[in-house]
């Protein structure tokens, strides 16, 4: 499993020789913050997508990555391709401008359409405490409509070649589509439908 694990420090007490007691190591440095959504350049995750009714159709590869960074109104954000699929053969990728913040929360702050940053009021989308069951975390599509999106509550993702992760999970659409985020490793489960007819399981993933 490739999953980022949170770093711990250990301080090293050095002991001195003779009368001159022990002499302090270096200060440890902090936990490396943790969060469900990671956003660094070069970010990549992979899935393999499986019809949940034609147990016969081929299955077939999505990626979501992050490509760059820019920034909206004094705000660093992150380029996140994400990759959309509706059939095998047909997908649509949009990429949202997101950031995370010192409380580990992710938020949307716009797209990058045509190469050109199109901002949006930000929004909370991934939080680090997410909340009861059902509390949305709606936002703004590119054309300006609101996409409704609603925390499902902590489960177990579905056995992925990775393993088998402990999700947030937030539907989205009107059970249209879902993402399953992992702490520490973003999102390593998703459905997309209509009726979440397919089923994407995270493959591979690599992480800065």
């Amino acid at each position: 499993m490739f999953a980022r694990l949170a770093r711990i420090a250990f301080a090293l007490v050095l002991t001195g020789c003779g009368g001159g007691g022990s002499s302090p190591g270096p200060n440890p440095s902090p936990p490396a913050p943790v969060f469900y959504q990671p956003l660094a350049v070069g970010d990549t995750w992979t899935y393999t997508c499986h019809n949940t009714q034609n147990k016969s159709e081929q299955p077939y590869a999505i990626q979501n990555s992050v490509l760059g960074t820019t920034t909206v109104n004094g705000q660093q954000v992150f380029e996140f391709s994400l990759q959309v699929p509706s059939s095998p053969t047909q997908s649509t990728t949009l990429v949202q401008l997101l950031a995370n913040d010192a409380q580990r929360n992710t938020s949307i702050y716009g797209y990058l359409v045509g190469g050109n940053v199109q901002t949006i009021t930000p929004a909370l989308i991934v939080a680090a405490a997410p909340g009861a069951k059902g509390t949305p975390y709606n936002y703004a599509a590119p054309d300006g409509s609101t996409i409704s999106r609603i925390f499902e509550g902590i489960e177990s993702s579905n056995p992925t070649p990775l393993g088998t992760f402990t999700v947030a999970p937030y539907f989205e659409s009107g059970s249209t589509h879902n993402y399953g985020y992992a702490l520490g490793s973003g999102i390593v489960e998703e459905d997309h439908g209509p009726n979440f007819l397919y089923d994407c399981l995270i493959t591979t993933m690599t992480l800065h």
